[in-house]
């Protein structure tokens, strides 16, 4: 470089994939001949966010009859490198279905962290026997993930047994 000259520098950061977030300060030092300059850059690192709905089982099927409870137990699992706040669980059903979820809501899960989340579902009294597809959806601070159920409903064995009566 000439006296009284200036020139930029470009500097690129990356991260690890699994870099907790938080503010980080990089030392920066350029040399020229006898000239040393140092400076620091603040780098924030928010983290990722990602999150992932299942069942402990893999399983994504369950049995019931008309207008019966049945409960099936899924997870909402962080894994990205930031905190997940305000987690909803949505259920997209067929009509006159009651979808309960228990907890409600997650407040927050930490990164790696994994919460089992409990579901209460009740056919319609009206609901013909075969099967039907049932949508979770769960979404939190800037991810969400969906799971699609098949719920089969069957007929009471009390309608068997009144047959056989008959």
């Amino acid at each position: 470089m000439k006296p009284d000259e200036n020139a930029s520098v470009n500097v690129e950061v990356v991260p690890s994939r699994f870099a907790a977030a938080g503010e980080y300060t990089i030392p920066i030092r350029v040399v020229a001949g006898d000239v040393e300059e140092e400076t620091s850059l603040k780098v924030i690192i928010t983290g990722t966010y990602s999150l992932r709905v299942g069942t402990p089982t893999g399983l994504l099927s369950l049995e019931t009859e008309r207008g019966k409870a049945a409960t099936f137990s899924i997870f909402v699992r962080n894994t990205g490198s930031a905190n997940i706040r305000d987690i909803e669980l949505i259920s997209m059903k067929p009509e006159n279905w009651e979808v309960e979820f228990d907890p409600e809501s997650i407040h927050s899960l930490d990164p790696g962290s994994t919460r089992q989340v409990e579901m209460t579902i009740v056919t319609a009294e009206q609901a013909l026997v075969g099967d039907y597809a049932l949508g979770v959806s769960v979404s939190g601070e800037r991810s969400s993930d969906d799971l699609e159920l098949r719920v089969t409903v069957k007929a009471s064995a009390v309608w068997g047994w009144i047959g056989i009566a008959i």
